[in-house]
């Protein structure tokens, strides 16, 4: 271009490849931002992914979760489970559900390429459906972007809920489930300034529902307690129930016949369990 003296005009193919500044400066390609929409209406796409194992099973035995997003209004799910081959049974469970609430066609799921999700049995049901199966590239998690950004949030969100608190490790699925139930009602959808519920269901979300447990036995002594201590730990999902750790039988019970203590501590000498939960992340 004549910008200096003294070298010769040099003519190269247009084409060229340089393979030594090649090697020296290649960078991994860019991909597309995660709060960038790709569907125009809920269910048109859905991303999943597994995570787990867990350092320390959950009060139901579960070792795994399943997280689903629906890319539109970015609504979730999870799922949670003792094997990660478990996880066509719920996704063929929530693919129907959605095809029956909606008259607008399903159009694409996108997941990594992991074992439970690259198989025969989801194959058959995704040709069955035609539906579109789509896959990331191995080792490239961002292709998957929107789904592992999920991850990390709901995985935050329950590990501050238990340290918080001081819950033990063994509550992490609940964290993770109250976690999910919140954000679907709390976090907006950028430029559209509505929450995924909305987005999903058309309408806006009821918080007012965000203890102690009303005893319903069949007969009760006339002196004997009414109610029965507890710890709360999230919301169920399919009623507007809370999920409570009942402390003397030791088991999650779904109710919404609660009254909340808010001046006893978090945590309580009945609630410390023995074993093996470990201090660190839940997941």
């Amino acid at each position: 271009m004549g910008l200096i003296r003294g070298l010769p005009k040099l003519r190269a193919e247009k084409d060229l490849v340089c393979h030594p500044r090649r090697h020296g400066k290649m960078v991994a390609a860019s991909h597309i931002p995660v709060s960038q929409v790709m569907t125009s209406y809920p269910g048109e796409l859905l991303h999943m992914d597994t995570v787990g194992p867990a350092r320390v099973a959950s009060v139901s035995g579960k070792w795994y979760m399943l997280v689903v997003v629906d890319d539109f209004s970015r609504f979730s799910w999870v799922f949670f489970m003792e094997f990660k081959d478990e996880a066509f049974g719920f996704i063929r469970d929530l693919v129907l559900r959605l095809r029956n609430e909606s008259h607008k066609a399903m159009r694409a799921i996108r997941s990594d390429n992991g074992g439970e999700f690259k198989n025969s049995r989801f194959e058959n049901f995704y040709r069955d459906l035609g539906l579109e199966h789509q896959f990331s590239s191995p080792y490239t998690p961002l292709q998957n972007g929107v789904v592992e950004r999920k991850n990390r949030t709901l995985v935050e969100m329950a590990r501050t809920m238990l340290d918080e608190h001081r819950t033990p490790r063994r509550f992490w699925a609940e964290a993770v489930n109250t976690a999910c139930y919140i954000a679907n009602r709390i976090f907006l959808r950028a430029l559209l300034g509505k929450t995924s519920y909305e987005l999903r269901f058309g309408r806006q979300p009821s918080v007012k529902h965000l203890c102690f447990v009303l005893k319903k036995a069949g007969h009760l002594d006339k002196f004997e307690s009414r109610c029965l201590d507890g710890i709360f730990l999230g919301y169920a999902s399919s009623s507007r129930a809370f999920r409570v750790w009942i402390l003397e039988a030791k088991q999650v019970v779904e109710t919404f016949e609660v009254s909340f203590d808010e001046t006893m501590p978090c945590t309580t000498p009945a609630f410390e369990l023995s074993g093996d939960d470990e201090e660190g992340t839940p997941l």
